[in-house]
């Protein structure tokens, strides 16, 4: 009997190693298939607090919006019908369904119901498959120019339009630099000019990717700008559609960089480097 039971405790071993194996290098693979499932989860959680919210529907946008909010949700529909174009052709995207936008009232709202921690400042997210923004009726509260409501915008439909092709399987640091460049392209707007004569060189990818919160904010999107600017002005913006598609079927993001780019992710450092002669 003990024969029997250490051959079955071997073999069950060996099966626990052999999927541990299967998952971690198969991790991309099985993220990109369960995540649209998590993102649905989050959309309808989210949607369940919405019963009081007025609708704003024009075919293309669907905006939620709050009692005495309607002059906002026109003023945003104007901006995502004049804008929204725009990004879903740099990524080549073209969505059967409407976009989902909520316009919360209060900062505060926003914050808790996305579960942004309150001592953060937030003017919008991308949540749950759906662009969420606080009102510019609050912008004043939190000392920003109402003017910015364009870039907030671009910037939360370009994290939208990058997560329908890469389907979640992204650093942090690409789709902040994939959305800042987008700002840049449709807006004209570069985050984090005035840091265009600071060598940002000593920041490493590893450090964008494992310890992002860890680097100096500020620094760390205008390194991520500036590797997805080197990119799409060195390769083409197709290229980099490319590259989310890629992450989208599972390829984990330094085989897409390699077979799209040709390139590993210690050199798109070099793109840091060469800021002070842009």
């Amino acid at each position: 009997m003990r024969k029997y039971g250490r051959r079955l405790l071997y073999a069950l071993a060996g099966v626990m190693l052999l999927l541990a194996l299967f998952m971690l290098t198969c991790r991309d693979f099985l993220y990109t298939r369960v995540y649209p499932v998590f993102k649905r989860y989050e959309g309808l959680r989210i949607q369940r607090e919405l019963d009081d919210y007025k609708l704003l529907d024009d075919g293309g946008f669907i905006i939620r919006y709050t009692d005495g909010d309607e002059a906002s949700a026109l003023k945003l529909r104007d901006i995502a019908n004049e804008y929204g174009g725009c990004v879903s052709d740099f990524f080549g995207i073209s969505r059967e369904e409407p976009v989902e936008i909520i316009l919360f009232p209060h900062e505060t709202i926003l914050k808790g119901m996305l579960r942004i921690p309150q001592d953060q400042s937030a003017m919008g997210a991308y949540a749950g498959g759906r662009i969420n923004l606080l009102s510019p009726n609050r912008f004043v509260d939190i000392n920003q120019d109402i003017d910015s409501f364009d870039n907030v915008f671009v910037h939360e439909y370009a994290h939208l339009a990058a997560d329908d092709l890469a389907r979640g399987n992204y650093p942090i640091w690409f789709t902040e630099g994939c959305a800042l460049y987008l700002e840049y392209d449709v807006l004209g707007y570069e985050w984090g000019s005035d840091l265009m004569d600071e060598d940002l060189s000593h920041i490493t990818v590893d450090d964008l990717t494992y310890r992002f919160a860890s680097v100096d904010e500020y620094k760390a999107y205008r390194a991520s700008f500036l590797i997805v600017r080197g990119l799409v002005e060195g390769y083409g913006k197709m290229n980099l559609t490319g590259m989310l598609d890629k992450l989208g079927k599972g390829v984990s993001f330094e085989q897409a960089l390699a077979e799209v780019y040709g390139l590993n992710t210690s050199e798109l450092q070099g793109f840091l480097k060469s800021q002070k002669n842009d």
